[in-house]
């Protein structure tokens, strides 16, 4: 046992002293590679320039990037059925809200595919005409320019271009043809791939953030407000929906109590013109009924109108909202790079790689003519 822990001191002291380097070696390893470097600086020189002259082009011919964020929070949906009494308890009546959005759902919902498909077909102005916002789109991606005097049909009779598909706004979505569904399910998909982000700030803040970036700058800025308007239309339709029919369930049960109403009214009165100078128990019997059916619909008729208007309460109470805290300004943040920028970037790049390359090709050249002495 003594023998194997002298052999595992002996292989440790020699690790150590193989993995130690003194001051003068490090210094003297630097001073190799930079002299390497030095001896071919013009090559460096070179290589900066091509890369600051690369740099120049890329900013030149880069498209800039305008970004719409929006920083907002979601609002009200209280659920609450303070006040409602027992009788529209017994109709299973009440102001409750649909929970399918809560929290991070709602970040889905934006990034959800229908919504954006909606969005891309919500009106717009351009030049003074109104078209949807999947029409701007291509006139921003210079599609509808390059049409211009070209006919695919005239190759091709059967074949179909983005050219010949239009998404005039007013159509019916229902009445969409192959062409126009798959175009328009590429570009939701393209943009909710690159261009819309949407994520909370911090997990234990409710503040979200949405952004949706494009070369436009006024597209830009009117689909992200035409989103989040859709996404939050959206989102109150579904929470209030159910509070929503159920005022309507209760309204009609009200009127219909009312339309009863009513008749009773119109059957004491003609009751009362008919047996005017009428005496006798039968006559006071009928008339006894009818004002009592009149005092128990009135009751439930009002009972019904307090009940009403408490739901209608709730549902104030219920609605939830997308409280919006920033919102974009023109001129809208942008990646635009400057073309002095360009130069120093590339021109750096350009110099550290071909500084890397001479390193590497020194250190290649040591270890060949460090193997072939070992041969010798």
């Amino acid at each position: 046992m003594s023998e194997l822990n002298d052999i595992m001191d002996l292989l440790n002291e020699g690790e150590g002293k193989e993995s130690k380097m003194s001051l003068k070696e490090i210094v003297s390893i630097v001073k190799k590679y930079f002299m390497a470097i030095w001896n071919k600086k013009w090559i460096v020189v070179a290589a900066g320039i091509i890369g600051g002259i690369i740099g120049l082009i890329y900013a030149c011919n880069r498209k800039t990037s305008y970004t719409a964020e929006y920083s907002f929070t979601i609002g009200g949906a209280t659920s609450t059925s303070t006040g409602i009494s027992g009788l529209s308890s017994l109709l299973n009546l009440g102001g409750g809200s649909m929970d399918a959005f809560s929290g991070d759902n709602v970040l889905e919902l934006i990034k959800s595919h229908a919504l954006v498909e909606k969005t891309l077909l919500s009106p717009t102005i351009y030049e003074g005409d109104t078209i949807t916002f999947i029409e701007y789109a291509l006139i921003c991606d210079s599609v509808r320019a390059k049409c211009k005097g070209k006919t695919e049909k005239e190759n091709n009779p059967d074949a179909i271009s983005i050219c010949d598909v239009t998404f005039p706004y007013g159509q019916e979505r229902e009445t969409f043809s192959r062409a126009q569904d798959s175009i328009l399910k590429f570009m939701s998909a393209d943009l909710l791939r690159t261009n819309i982000t949407a994520f909370r700030k911090d997990k234990k803040l409710s503040f979200m953030i949405y952004t949706f970036s494009h070369t436009d700058e006024r597209f830009a800025k009117e689909f992200a407000a035409a989103h989040l308007r859709e996404a939050s239309q959206f989102y109150v339709d579904t929470k209030t929906s159910l509070a929503k029919k159920n005022i309507d369930t209760f309204q009609e049960k009200a009127d219909s109590v009312r339309n009863k109403l009513d008749q009773c009214f119109t059957r004491r009165a003609k009751f009362a013109d008919a047996n005017r100078n009428a005496n006798g128990q039968l006559m006071s019997v009928t008339q006894w009924k009818i004002d009592t059916d009149i005092q128990i619909l009135s009751n439930t008729y009002t009972e019904m109108l307090k009940n009403l208007e408490v739901l209608k309460l709730n549902l104030a109470k219920e609605t939830p909202f997308i409280q919006v805290i920033d919102e974009p300004r023109y001129p809208l943040s942008n990646d635009k790079m400057r073309k002095m920028k360009g130069i120093i970037i590339g021109g750096f790049l350009g110099g550290f790689l071909s500084c890397l390359a001479i390193i590497v090709l020194s250190i290649i050249a040591s270890m060949k003519e460090k193997m072939n002495t070992e041969e010798e």
